[in-house]
């Protein structure tokens, strides 16, 4: 029977130990609510609103921010430890519905420790957590700040860090003349300078920015080329032509950027002025009437807000060009042709009597296909090419051919392929070939297939007409 009382004694005392431990879990609980997740939050981010997990903002300014969650009303304190510049240091907080805002002394990870507490000293678990303070916030913009090339200008992108404007300037020398310009951080954080024409110069960029309340003057300087307008793009390309009673100017635009393209000119003793807007076709062309005479007139691009220099161009009706200063080349040359034959100047030397062969003297001679280059001496707007036959000599000839141009004789273009050209006509006549308008320096022609059954092949007189 004693043992009976002695085992029952037992258990009641263990039930009512295992009572009070539930009840102050409850308690706890009931004081010091759970949160939806266990572990506070460690953001770079503010909270738009109340959070409901405790929250840590590693904030800029070497700061830390504690944002509060909703809490009982039994809290009344909350204790915050952490050790900074060797010293332990607490703050006791009352105010749950602002933010904590502690100030560290270095950019490193801290270990922060957090416990409640109610008016009767009771105090809740205590929760650990470690971050990093952000660095002072002009002090970031201007390290991270980033710097890119526009066309014409030169563009500066600063991080975005609050809502606060952080005051400065950007100076920079051109040409011996100095500029200034205001910066308004965080209130507008993109920043171009233009008008700079200049690509091949880098410039010298100094940026500082001023930050009263933290008292940081942060300054760097930045070398940055402007990038290169895209109307330099187009100039390089630009030529004329007669079409009919009209000019054409034509140019090349890689880019599809708009442009604007203006003309100007007399007519008659009258000023006229041609201008196409906002263009962006691959091969741009303006068309403006000169009766058929020829024209000197200006010319402006426009792209970006920048207008270029003026230009000036005379067009030209189709005429011939003069051969004097030509050169020419061959794949090969027959030297038994007599003295004034079979060279490859005899294409050019403006008699019809004379003429060019390939090799066919020697061991190994040269088969299809055969060619020769034009060197006109500068560059030339071409609208067409004349050739006429050998004038002793129906055979042996070639008959299909195509035509190549070239502004330094390493980058060939093709213009026209397989053309036809009669070696056997009677008698011997020009043969000349419309082209597209295009700018040249050299011409190569290059004989692909035979008249006949000949692997040599042979040629008189080459010309062209141009603008």
């Amino acid at each position: 029977m004693k043992r009976k009382m002695k085992k029952s004694w037992a258990f009641n005392v263990i039930l009512g130990i295992l009572v009070l431990f539930m009840v102050g879990c409850k308690e706890e609980e009931l004081v010091f609510p759970r949160q939806t997740e266990q572990e506070p939050i460690v953001t770079e981010t503010r909270p738009t609103a109340r959070p409901t997990n405790l929250t840590y903002v590693s904030a800029y300014n070497q700061n830390v921010e504690i944002h509060w969650p909703a809490l009982s009303d039994r809290v009344v304190k909350a204790k915050v430890r952490y050790t900074d510049g060797g010293q332990d240091r607490t703050v006791d907080v009352s105010k749950f519905d602002v933010p904590l805002v502690i100030h560290l002394s270095e950019l490193k990870n801290y270990d922060f420790s957090l416990q409640y507490f109610t008016a009767d000293g009771t105090g809740s678990k205590v929760t650990r957590t470690a971050l990093t303070p952000r660095a002072y916030e002009a002090d970031y913009k201007i390290e991270n700040v980033s710097v890119h090339p526009v066309p014409g200008g030169v563009t500066f992108i600063f991080p975005n860090t609050s809502t606060r404007e952080l005051p400065g300037t950007l100076s920079y020398t051109v040409g011996g003349k100095s500029f200034e310009v205001s910066l308004k951080g965080n209130i507008k954080d993109t920043v171009t300078i233009s008008n700079l024409t200049d690509e091949t110069k880098k410039i010298n960029f100094s940026l500082r920015l001023q930050d009263d309340e933290w008292n940081r003057a942060p300054a760097t300087q930045v070398e940055m080329a402007p990038g290169l307008i895209t109307y330099k793009l187009m100039l390089p390309t630009v030529f004329s032509y007669m079409s009919g009673s009209d000019a054409v100017l034509v140019w090349d635009n890689t880019t599809k950027d708009p442009v604007t393209v203006r003309v100007q000119y007399e007519l008659n003793g009258v000023k006229k002025t041609a201008k196409v807007e906002g263009n962006t076709d691959v091969k741009g062309k303006l068309t403006f009437d000169v009766q058929g005479k020829a024209t000197t007139f200006t010319y402006t691009f426009e792209t970006e807000g920048l207008t270029s220099p003026e230009h000036k161009l005379q067009v030209n009706p189709l005429a011939p060009l003069n051969k004097l200063s030509w050169t020419a080349e061959a794949s090969s040359t027959e030297t038994n042709e007599g003295a004034a034959n079979g060279k490859a100047q005899s294409l050019i030397d403006g008699d019809i009597n004379t003429y060019w062969h390939s090799t066919w003297s020697s061991t190994n001679n040269p088969v299809y296909p055969h060619w020769f280059i034009i060197d006109l001496s500068k560059t030339e707007i071409l609208g067409s090419i004349g050739m006429i036959r050998r004038h002793n000599n129906t055979t042996g000839g070639f008959k299909t051919f195509n035509v190549e141009i070239s502004l330094d004789k390493v980058n060939w273009s093709m213009i026209a392929e397989g053309l036809t050209f009669n070696s056997a006509d009677s008698p011997a006549a020009w043969q000349d070939y419309s082209l597209t308008p295009v700018k040249a320096r050299y011409i190569r022609i290059t004989m692909t297939a035979p008249m006949n059954s000949a692997t040599s092949t042979h040629l008189a007189e080459f010309r062209t007409h141009a603008y």
